[in-house]
């Protein structure tokens, strides 16, 4: 019978989760996303209604407060220059280092992070490799 976990150990898993499921956002294109596929966004991450507009649990699920940080995001990498450092921004693994660094600027363990990321994707039997091919594939 294993022990019920321990906060600390509940939000190294949480945080796990919520840097996977941004980096997973972040990889995706545009015309793969929720917001795009109910008209929420055009195929350039263009919003077409605003949050008021919203009506269904659904169209507001896919318009919400972290779809749209990511949605932004995703414009203004898009807006980068240089199409090498752009293809770059938007890889898995690069989003994975990039977050590592922020996390050792600010004075955490950023290869502690990117463990627990790990550990939770192969905990959850989420394939890596998968993740990272589907992200080159997809710009």
């Amino acid at each position: 019978m294993s022990k019920p976990a321990n906060m600390s150990e509940l939000g190294k898993i949480v945080s796990a989760f919520t840097v996977y499921k941004f980096i997973k956002s972040f990889v995706t294109p545009f015309n793969h996303m929720p917001a795009y596929r109910l008209g929420i966004i055009d195929k350039k991450g263009n919003f077409l209604k605003k949050t008021s507009e919203l009506k269904t649990s659904e169209e507001k699920e896919a318009g919400n407060m972290f779809n749209r940080l990511i949605i932004n995001l995703k414009k203004i990498i898009d807006k980068v220059p240089d199409p090498t450092l752009k293809a770059k921004l938007k890889i898995f693994t690069t989003a994975l280092v990039l977050i590592k660094e922020d996390v050792d600027e600010l004075g955490g363990d950023g290869d502690l992070v990117l463990q627990e990321i790990k550990s939770y994707l192969i905990k959850n039997k989420i394939d890596i490799e998968s993740i990272i091919k589907d992200g080159e594939n997809d710009w």
